[in-house]
């Protein structure tokens, strides 16, 4: 003889607004604080010596024009930031960087992304 099914009642999982908030704060905290220490690897001459909260308000600033520009995924959002301290954040903003950060099959090859980015930052900017 079979037995009939028995239903399962799950417990929805319900995340507040506050809980949201707060997860969102603490992800932003950690990309900032990771995006100073690449800097710091990545240009020690312009970052060794500038304070945490320096470097970390460029870094928040930075990001949140990178997340207006598109730029989603965590390796792009870093390159920006690396592009940015190079040259300068004018050029980081540009068409020409932002056309190399979107490619993210580019940005796994790095540093010769770099060199295209220094090669068009070295170019007359066209009209």
């Amino acid at each position: 003889m079979v037995e009939p099914r028995r239903s399962v009642t799950v417990p929805m999982l319900k995340i507040r607004r506050p809980q949201i908030e707060a997860l969102t704060n603490l992800s932003r905290r950690r990309l900032v604080a990771g995006g100073v220490v690449h800097l710091r690897d990545a240009h020690p001459e312009r970052w060794a010596e500038a304070t945490d909260e320096v470097a970390g308000a460029w870094v928040e600033r930075r990001l949140a024009r990178g997340l207006q520009l598109g730029l989603v995924e965590e390796v792009s959002l870093l390159r920006h930031l690396e592009v940015a301290s190079l040259f300068d954040e004018r050029f980081a903003d540009s068409d020409d960087a932002i056309g190399v950060l979107h490619n993210l099959e580019e940005l796994q090859s790095w540093p010769e992304p770099m060199e295209l980015l220094a090669s068009l930052y070295g170019s007359p900017a066209e009209t």
